[in-house]
């Protein structure tokens, strides 16, 4: 794409399972990629609860997704009660984007719903304008973090019935013996990724174990869409750049530009 990438250091603040794909992508341009994640993720689904779930999702006339971690947990969770996907049942497929809907084709099922932006709001927004909600059943897949605006729309807008399914928790990560973070504080870098506003809490939160020494260099700051730059605004963080979609095309294209600035 760019020469401008070369040797710049970009910090990426979610997990390596979830950046494979975008860490490819930067490299690709000759960058060097520090990977900190600030948030750590677990199960926190428990068989007793999941079992009742899945005891009526055949019921279900949507199933949403909020995140690539909810697909992952979820189905986790799915295959612990099941050995057949067949056993998903006739619910359509909602999900916030397109990772998150290629995380879902993995296990060979289609998405049905994925609003052109990729925001909650959106979604629900594009649920909403289905017509297909009034009195139906939605599993809302999330994490410990629920975004209850959501479920507010689903159940006011959409009238819908709305079981919410918490699959995953995420907790900041000890960075205080970590070795990239180490080098982040003693050489800094030239951008700082944040993929998403429980990140830049994080950011906050560890800011002891982040501080840069005196010598290294402060970087720019990105973010992954306006929900993230809005929350990053909201809790004083700068915000030099953004960009429109979590695709690795479009965060390496919004790289490039911050660098050339």
């Amino acid at each position: 794409m760019s020469s401008i990438l070369k040797g710049k250091r970009v910090v990426i603040t979610k997990s390596a399972r979830e950046d494979d794909k975008l860490r490819g992508s930067i490299e690709a341009e000759d960058a060097a990629v520090l990977n900190i994640p600030l948030i750590e993720v677990s199960a926190a689904y428990n068989k007793e609860d999941s079992l009742e779930f899945f005891k009526g999702i055949a019921t279900y006339d949507w199933i949403v997704f909020s995140s690539v971690n909810g697909v992952h947990y979820f189905f986790e969770a799915f295959f612990n009660a099941f050995s057949d996907i067949r056993a998903f049942g006739p619910a359509r497929i909602a999900c916030v984007g397109n990772q998150t809907a290629q995380e879902v084709g993995k296990y060979f099922l289609e998405v049905d719903l994925v609003p052109e932006k990729h925001t909650a709001a959106d979604m629900i927004d594009a649920l909403v304008e289905t017509g297909s909600l009034a009195s139906g059943y939605v599993l809302y897949v999330t994490g410990s973090k629920i975004n209850k605006q959501a479920i507010e729309a689903l159940e006011g807008e959409g009238e819908a019935i709305v079981d919410t399914f918490i699959v995953y928790e995420s907790k900041p990560t000890d960075l205080a013996g970590n070795p990239v973070a180490t080098d982040f504080r003693e050489k800094g870098a030239d951008i700082v990724m944040f993929a998403s506003p429980s990140a830049a809490e994080s950011f906050l939160a560890q800011a002891k174990d982040l501080k840069l020494k005196p010598n290294a260099q402060t970087p720019k700051t990105l973010s992954i869409g306006p929900v993230t730059s809005a929350a990053m605004r909201k809790l004083k963080l700068p915000v030099d750049g953004e960009a429109v979609s979590p695709k690795p095309e479009d965060v390496v294209q919004a790289m490039v530009d911050l660098c050339g600035d």
